[in-house]
């Protein structure tokens, strides 16, 4: 027998060989290039259909192809650096999913159906974890929640964080994946009531969006002179464009035109100059402060104050009109071999780009938080949104507000600033808060903490927007329960798997 599927998002075709092993060919994309895809969970069933009750072989070769064109569409924009980043990328990304593969044909033909089921979807969550956090912090750009923001099973992030909604993508298309293969009236009907609660109960679901206590956000883009990799080549240009639609937007807000501010935001690398030893950009960054008559967060780089030498920081700084720079936050998650680089001796006597990173950007360790006008704002730093830990931190330390300050410069004009502003969306629901986000050429969006954006300035527009952010105390479950409830995924799923390893050999032997 031949089974042929082909849809918009996906392609695979396998056909049952004489000694029931399967050929398999084209591919399977899991994340779209726009990053938009809400139809993984169908991607996911053809993959799994073909790694259920399969040799071993079968599955770390079926997941290895899913993986590397999944994630090798995902991250054309990764051209920029160069073919061989993209392509090391991909295939690095690929081999966790062949893992996964080999592991979903291991347990699917050693465990009832059900179990198997559950065991997959952990599978799934025990790769994001590990691969978003080794090695060298990790690497949790491309994951399933992520693709997830127009779905309907988005809202499960507000019960159990954005972790559990690759649980539930997983364990709904393993579930079909098995009745495809083996159907039954009976299976049917119980699979039919639980992909009906997987959708049914995140829609009952909606996060407070009005608040009597509101922040008045000011976003400014000021757009960079150049993109791609010499996007920052022009830093004193950079910078003079964002303290010039600051004065615009100070002249609107005395002609009335607009309210006043409470806070205005600056993306990441607003300043690459270090304001605090250039006197000139001190009294560039000081001139806007003044005209707006409010603070501005400003993202610079800033010489570190240890190894200066060796490394500087990336930075946000609460810059006041009246005393000037105040409170600081230093990037906590850096992003390897991009902000730094490991095995850098060796690396850069072959890797000439590298030169463009002479310093490592440094780890920072404590959470950005910020006081303003009775709110406490939550500063994350681009990559930043995709870390959970880093996420986690400021809510915990009791962010009423998420702000991003994001360089999409170097990427513009390509599927990364879309990608991003997903990740937002996620974070705004799972987490229950307005997310703000400043971007040097795009995508600055207000995001309000059911995940609709409410207000945003385009890939390349330059201009501001001011948003009235409420400033919202209550916790939702996910952002409580979501690196516990990981943690347990994970470590059942880990244990179960080595303990049918051990029970597989224990029966070899006997």
């Amino acid at each position: 027998p031949s089974i042929h599927a082909v849809t918009e998002a996906v392609g695979f075709e396998y056909r049952m060989q004489p000694d029931g092993e399967y050929s398999h060919a084209a591919a399977v994309f899991i994340i779209t290039p726009d990053g938009r895809l809400s139809r993984v969970p169908l991607a996911l069933i053809v993959l799994i259909s073909l790694q259920w009750r399969s040799r071993i072989r079968v599955g770390l070769l079926t997941g290895l192809a899913f993986g590397f064109a999944s994630f090798f569409a995902q991250h054309f924009w990764l051209g920029v650096v160069g073919a061989d980043a993209h392509w090391i990328l991909s295939i690095y990304l690929a081999l966790w999913i062949a893992l996964v593969g080999a592991a979903t044909s291991f347990v699917s033909t050693r465990t009832p159906a059900p179990v198997a089921i559950l065991l997959i979807a952990g599978l799934w969550v025990t790769e994001e974890a590990l691969r978003g956090r080794f090695p060298f912090g990790g690497y949790p750009w491309a994951r399933i929640p992520f693709s997830q923001a127009d779905s309907p099973l988005a809202a499960w992030s507000t019960l159990a964080g954005v972790s559990f909604i690759t649980a539930v993508v997983v364990a709904c298309a393993a579930t079909v994946a098995y009745l495809l293969r083996e159907p039954r009236l009976k299976t049917l009907l119980v699979a039919g009531v639980l992909l009906i609660i997987a959708v049914a109960v995140p829609g009952t679901i909606s996060n407070a969006v009005d608040s009597q206590d509101t922040v008045s956000i000011a976003v400014i883009q000021g757009g960079t002179p150049q993109i791609g990799l010499g996007a920052m080549d022009v830093r004193r240009a950079v910078l003079n464009n964002h303290v010039n639609e600051t004065i615009l937007l100070a002249a609107k807000v005395t002609a009335g035109d607009i309210p006043q501010p409470d806070l205005v935001l600056w993306p990441e690398n607003s300043s690459d100059i270090n304001p605090y030893t250039d006197p000139e950009a001190f009294q560039a960054i000081s001139s806007a402060a003044q005209a707006i008559n409010a603070p501005i967060l400003v993202g610079a780089v800033v010489d570190s104050s240890e190894n200066p030498e060796t490394e500087v920081y990336n930075m946000g700084i609460m810059w006041d009109p009246v005393i000037g720079p105040g409170d600081t936050y230093i990037k906590n998650a850096p992003v390897p071999f991009g902000e730094f680089i490991p095995f850098r001796s060796l690396l850069t006597q072959f890797i000439s780009r590298y030169e463009r990173v002479p310093r490592d950007f440094a780890h920072g360790q404590q959470p950005g938080i910020f006081t303003i006008n009775g709110a406490t704002l939550g500063d994350l730093i681009c990559f930043e949104v995709a870390v959970d830990r880093v996420v986690n931190k400021i809510i915990n330390e009791g962010a009423n507000i998420i702000l991003v300050q994001t360089n999409n410069a170097t990427y513009s004009d390509t599927a990364l600033p879309e990608q991003q502003l997903n990740i937002e969306r996620m974070r705004a629901i799972e987490m229950g808060r307005s997310v703000v986000v400043a971007a040097t050429t795009g995508i600055s969006a207000a995001i309000d903490p059911n995940g609709v954006v409410v207000e945003s300035l385009d890939d390349g527009e330059v201009g501001s927007f001011v948003y009235s952010a409420p400033i919202l105390n209550n916790r939702t479950l996910g952002s409580l329960i979501a690196p516990w409830l990981e943690l347990v995924i994970c470590a059942l799923t880990l244990g179960s798997l080595i303990w049918l390893l051990v029970r597989v050999r224990y029966r070899r032997q006997i």
